[in-house]
This record gives structure tokens, C-alpha cells and sequence, in this order.
């Protein structure tokens, strides 16, 4: 099935250690910037176990399962993959999971590196590099926070350094980092503060005028994901391509449906597929929505297990799933996420 959108970095992928060998300044640098993904990019949440270790296994019908919505690219141990509940060895050992089950099958694993210590994601990046990832990405340090554009193109440089051969992503989420930044003061850093593997930005966010300028900044050199799956269309409106989100787990068929109509100029139906999205995602939020409630539902839609989130995060009674379960029946969600 042609997936809305595609754009593929397979041929990047295969290309890049031959590349690297024989001019690898020029070749490095040429690649870090034709890195781009034009469609869904899912956040995956890491399966685990009833006793709370990492369900290895899992991963391999997960990429199935994605594959069969549409949804080519991952984002992987993020805060949907609850990285900052899993040990350093987790990390590694789903990353390398990620990488090995989406070989011939996925466009693109893009491994979060993020942590508390900035020597912790420097190992990290080096780990994504050795396993083959097509990309990492990094939150700021969030308990000694930058608070400026230019301190946080300072973690960028460092962190860049650990992988000097992959495209480095910013990933922007001041609601839980409290780094309040506008993400345009970052680009307008790194004309100071040479990161060369700098690629762009996963943009999880509700301020679209500073999106919006981050899209056009340089001439439109950064590629900028959005995550706020509930502003999909608004989002495209601006001309975001790549899209990163909790959701396209397992309802990628109606943002699918949705990007399609969009490029065919049918805002009428493109408004129907977000209206859906924001009908089920209300019902969510209207119950603490949160990583444990997100698993629940993708094991209720796709038959994969989940299993429960870690703590502080809590697992739902029996009551009150069968309630939220009522209520995504009857808004028509089980019928729009086949």
C-alpha cells in the first residue's frame, strides 16, 4: 500500500557506511541533511512484562502491527517508551530490538538518548550509532535545565560529538522538562555553535507561531516533527511533513486518512479524521490520560500486550477501563482505527 506522505531514507540507510568510507567529512555532512521523513513517525511504548521487566519479544509483532497501519518510522524510548523509567542496559537492549525487528520492515528508527546526565546520552548516541539507528534525538537535561537557546545548542554539541555519523534531533517538551525555550532562539544558536550533525526538531508543543517560524528558518533547512497528534491537521496547515505521536501506535489508518485527503485538497474530510482523533483523545484526557492508559488502549486495539507501565504511574481498575472502553465504542473509535 502507498502510505500518504512517504518519504524514504532506505537508500540513505544503505548507502551511508560506503559513503562514509571513501569522503566521510562531505559524505557525513550531506547526509545529515538530506535526512527527512514525510509522514507518521510513532512513538512505540515499550512492552513489558506483569512483573515489570522489558518484553523483548513483543517488539517483533509491533512492528507488524505498525507496519500494517502505514506507520514506517519510530521514535523509540521517549517518553511514550517511558526511557526515563528504563535502566541504561533497558535502553540499549530495546533500541537494539527496535533496529533488529524493523530491518526490510521500517524506514526509520530514531532512538531517543536523553537523559538526566549528558554523559549518560553521550553513551547512548554512541550505542545508537554501533547498532545501525537512522537517527537520535535528545530532551535537555531537565534537573539542572539550560534555560537559553544557546545552552541548549551547548548539550546539542556535545551530545552530537558521541555520534558524529547520525542526524541529531532536538526533541522540545516543556511540559514535562520545564525548559521553556523557544525553539527559534535554538536555531538561531547554532549559527554560533557548530553542531553538524543538527537535523531539526520533534516539536511536542502548542505554540504554533513559534513552529511555524522554525519551519521556514534557514529556508526551510530543518526538519521539524510535530507531536501534538490532537493538532495533526493544524500542523500540516503550517506545512509540517513528518509527524511524531503516542496515537499513530494504533490509530495510524485515520491520520493516514487523513494526510491523504489533506494533500488532495479535501479539508472537509481531513476535518473529519481530526475530529475523531480529538473525540477519543478527549475521552482519554478526561481520565488522567497518561503512559499506563495509552498502553491499555493499544492492547485493546492491536491484541498485543502491553502490560503495565512502571511506577509512579498507576495501573486503571477493571471498573474503570470497562467505562473508558463504553465510551470509545461509542464515539465509533474501534471502527475508525481499522
Amino acid at each position: 500500500a502507498v502510505v500518504p506522505g512517504r518519504q524514504s531514507n532506505c537508500a540513505l540507510s544503505v548507502f551511508r557506511p560506503l559513503v562514509q568510507r571513501f569522503c566521510p567529512d562531505k559524505a557525513a555532512t550531506r547526509i545529515m541533511m538530506d535526512f527527512s521523513i514525510d509522514g507518521l513517525i510513532a512513538a512505540p511504548f515499550t512492552p513489558m512484562k506483569e512483573n515489570g521487566e522489558v518484553n523483548l519479544p513483543m517488539i517483533d509483532p509491533y512492528v507488524d502491527c505498525l507496519v500494517s497501519q502505514g506507520v514506517l518510522n519510530t521514535f523509540v524510548c521517549g517518553s511514550t517508551g517511558e526511557g526515563a523509567s528504563l535502566s541504561m542496559a533497558e535502553r540499549k537492549m530495546v533500541a537494539e530490538r527496535w533496529v533488529s525487528a524493523g530491518k526490510g520492515k521500517l524506514d526509520n528508527v530514531i532512538v531517543h538518548v536523553g537523559g538526566v546526565s549528558i554523559t549518560d546520552s553521550q553513551e547512548l548516541a554512541r550505542h545508537a550509532e554501533s547498532i545501525g539507528a537512522s537517527a537520535i534525538a535528545t530532551l535537555p537535561t531537565c534537573v539542572f535545565r539550560p534555560n537559553s537557546g544557546m545552552q541548549v545548542a551547548e548539550q546539542l554539541q556535545i551530545i552530537g560529538a558521541s555520534a558524529p555519523n547520525l542526524p541529531l534531533f532536538y526533541y522540545h517538551l516543556p511540559d514535562m522538562t520545564k525548559v521553556n525555550i523557544m525553539v527559534e532562539d535554538l536555531l538561531d544558536a547554532l549559527d554560533t555553535v557548530t553542531v553538524p550533525t543538527f537535523r531539526g526538531c520533534k516539536y511536542t508543543d502548542y505554540n504554533m507561531m513559534d513552529f511555524g517560524r522554525c519551519l521556514i528558518h534557514s529556508d526551510g533547512k530543518y526538519s521539524m516533527f510535530y507531536g501534538r497528534d490532537e493538532q495533526n491537521l493544524c500542523a500540516l496547515a503550517m506545512g509540517a511533513k513528518g509527524f511524531v505521536g503516542s496515537t499513530y501506535n494504533y490509530a495510524g489508518k485515520i491520520y493516514n486518512r487523513m494526510r491523504a485527503a489533506f494533500d488532495k485538497g479535501d479539508l472537509e474530510t481531513a476535518r473529519k479524521e481530526q475530529h475523531m482523533s480529538q473525540h477519543f483523545l478527549w475521552i482519554l484526557i478526561q481520565h488522567g490520560m497518561d503512559i499506563g492508559l495509552n498502553k491499555y488502549v493499544m492492547t485493546m486495539t492491536s491484541g498485543l500486550e502491553m502490560g503495565p507501565p512502571r511506577p509512579p504511574m498507576q495501573r486503571r481498575s477493571d471498573e474503570e477501563l470497562a467505562k473508558i472502553k463504553a465510551k470509545l465504542q461509542a464515539c465509533g473509535f474501534f471502527e475508525a482505527v481499522k
